[in-house]
């Protein structure tokens, strides 16, 4: 009964709590689409690494088409060949990366194509005449090689150099042997007096990208809403501290607390009904969210919240991450004399656990340091596990060691705000 009672009792002075009950529900629900549209463009630059190359085809033949229709095709890379209305020079791109305008610039030298034909014939008359079906004399000298140039900024990011680099190399080599092999193909027809016969090395074999996922449901890529929606709806849940702490610290002061020390038997059910009716308040909180990432946020513009298939695992993650978060607000109510320093200790700390957590900025984008602290946060822990949930459409196998670390932390703090709550009894 006196659990009821508590529990009763609580939600008769939350609901009177107007300014409390904006805390916790609306103030959450405007900053979670106020963050996720403010950080959608960032996500989406981090996500797709758009890099602007000037491009400078002096070669004006198959080589320089063959490299910029490679090179037009590739989502990250914006080829720009003209400036003004005028064709780019090799003068011109050089000064622009070297001012910093851009940060790369692949120019394709004159006679490119013609000198790479050149040294095809070469390769394949010396492989035939290696083999005795012709003769190369010594007098023909080999041609020049033929240097594509690819400028820099000093400061562009590594990952964008090496992939600039690796794709323009990724194209050479491709048209490299598709012409040596119609040479030799051409050469074959012709000493065998068949007609030549020719290879696609497309269908030989396909690279195909997917992501990585536990069932048939798919993965979903990172972005404002993926991120924001169950990182802040964590973020609501901790700052539930502020009515339980204040209610909490409140009755102590005008007696309430003593009269109820006064009855008979164990203050054990006081505390119980306090934290499972925040716990269900935390619960709500997380609905109110989930329901926000996917009717709410497509009205702005933004993606829906992609919720994964396992829905049992989220109902497991959100309960562990509302017991931890009340049993967090519990012990700061208990432990801490005056709703100041409960309330100024509480916020601090939380906003300090979000930051650490990942809250603020995915974890993969923090320094090396935060990344280490990263995984001592409770909140990060939560954000582990659902994007396992959301991204990965993971097994609830495999949050099972967040939801573990979540439960043991709900638990310890549970047990220290009743040794506290006891030891104050007693005094």
């Amino acid at each position: 009964m006196k659990i009821l009672a508590t529990i009763w009792k609580e939600s008769i002075l939350l609901v009177r709590d107007l300014g409390g009950m904006s805390l916790i529900f609306l103030m959450p629900l405007a900053l979670v689409i106020v963050m996720a549209l403010i950080q959608d463009n960032s996500f989406e630059i981090m996500q797709e690494s758009r890099l602007e190359v000037l491009f400078v085809d002096e070669d004006a033949d198959a080589l320089g088409q063959r490299i910029a229709q490679a090179l037009q095709a590739s989502p990250n890379i914006h080829l720009i060949k003209n400036l003004k209305g005028r064709p780019l020079t090799a003068k011109t791109a050089e000064r622009l990366v070297r001012a910093g305008d851009y940060k790369a610039a692949l120019i394709i030298p004159e006679k490119a194509s013609i000198t790479l034909r050149k040294k095809v014939e070469e390769t394949a008359g010396g492989l035939f005449a290696h083999y005795g079906f012709g003769s190369v004399t010594s007098s023909v000298k080999a041609s020049p090689p033929i240097d594509l140039q690819i400028l820099f900024d000093p400061a562009i990011k590594p990952n964008y150099r090496q992939a600039l680099t690796g794709a323009v190399e990724k194209m050479t080599t491709s048209v490299q042997a598709t012409w040596l092999m119609d040479d030799i193909q051409r050469r074959l027809g012709e000493a065998t007096g068949r007609g030549g016969k020719t290879i696609d090395f497309s269908e030989m074999i396909h690279v195909r990208q997917n992501d990585a996922s536990s069932d048939d449901a798919g993965g979903m890529a990172l972005n404002a809403v993926q991120h924001n929606v169950p990182a802040w709806s964590m973020f609501a849940m901790f700052f539930i501290l502020f009515p339980l702490a204040g209610n909490f610290i409140k009755e102590r002061e005008e007696g309430s607390m003593l009269r109820l020390r006064l009855i008979s038997g164990s203050q054990s059910p006081v505390i119980a009904g306090k934290f499972l009716f925040y716990l269900g308040v935390c619960l709500l909180q997380l609905v109110l969210m989930i329901g926000v990432g996917l009717y709410v946020m497509p009205l702005f513009g933004l993606s829906k919240l992609a919720l994964g298939a396992n829905h049992v695992g989220i109902v497991l993650t959100g309960l562990a991450v509302a017991m931890a978060a009340t049993g967090y607000g519990l012990l700061i109510a208990v432990y801490f004399i005056t709703p100041q320093q409960a309330l100024s200790f509480g916020a601090i700390s939380v906003v300090i656990l979000a930051a650490i957590g990942g809250v603020w900025v995915p974890v993969f984008a923090m320094p090396p340091i935060m990344q280490k602290l990263s995984p001592f946060s409770p909140l990060n822990w939560g954000l582990s596990a659902f994007n396992h949930l959301f991204l990965r459409s993971a097994s609830t196998a495999a949050i099972l060691p967040d939801l573990a670390k979540l439960l043991f932390f709900s638990c310890a703090t549970l047990a220290a705000s009743l040794l506290i709550h006891r030891s104050r009894i007693v005094l």
